[in-house]
């Protein structure tokens, strides 16, 4: 029995370690080659974008840091398809076939859309909640402390940057939400600002210099 319960978690593990590695390879792409990568799915991409109102390389980066359009990914948790949707999140997007490439951007383009509307446009918001959901986000009032979220949405906007040219600031890997966080010691309260450009000034000065910056990202 114990030998089983191994080898099975074994499996899981190198699952896992397989999909982050298949990931790493689109995320270390050029543009070019992730517009490759995005070819045989452009025209579902643009149809529900548009469809749903959402940046289509924004699309393109989620699939790639997601499955590196890997049609029959899935990972430890069930997650499928190319945007790697679990089966209560592909059910609540009207998703029947989560390896069906179409449906499968379909309902993932309409997931990110619902959670930008639901997050007021805030990237880092959205695309953690893609990843940890919205119970995370709601919790922690921004990127949960968790490891795995925080560089999930540094990879996203990296791939996004790439392809569309931006500059959208990656969050620190330590920020638990793009402007701050309040941290509780020996009864205090004391409130730690962590920059999203990842260096800069601390406290108040170094908030007022990257609010100038980015206005954007600070929008309440």
């Amino acid at each position: 029995m114990k030998r089983s319960v191994i080898g099975f978690l074994l499996i899981l593990f190198s699952i896992s370690a397989m999909q982050v590695a298949q990931a790493q390879v689109c995320v270390g792409m050029s543009a070019a080659g992730l517009e490759k990568k995005a070819d045989p799915h452009l025209e579902s991409i643009s149809k529900y974008a548009g469809q749903y109102g959402v940046d289509a390389d924004m699309v393109k980066a989620v699939i790639a840091v997601e499955s590196c359009y890997n049609t029959s990914a899935v990972s430890p948790k069930g997650a499928q398809g190319l945007m790697q949707l679990i089966p209560s999140t592909a059910a609540r997007f009207g998703v029947a076939d989560s390896f069906n490439s179409i449906q499968n951007i379909s309902g993932g383009t309409r997931y990110l859309s619902w959670l930008m509307k639901r997050y007021n446009g805030d990237l880092y918001k959205a695309i953690a909640a893609y990843n940890a959901g919205e119970g995370a986000v709601d919790k922690y009032q921004g990127i949960p402390p968790y490891n795995e979220t925080q560089h999930y949405v540094r990879r996203v906007l990296t791939v996004y940057n790439r392809l569309n040219g931006g500059a959208v600031a990656l969050p620190a890997v330590s920020a638990m939400d793009a402007v701050g966080v309040s941290h509780r010691k020996g009864g205090r309260v004391s409130s730690v600002f962590y920059s999203p450009f990842g260096a800069g000034k601390p406290g108040r000065s170094g908030l007022r210099a990257n609010r100038a910056r980015a206005p954007q990202l600070y929008k309440r």
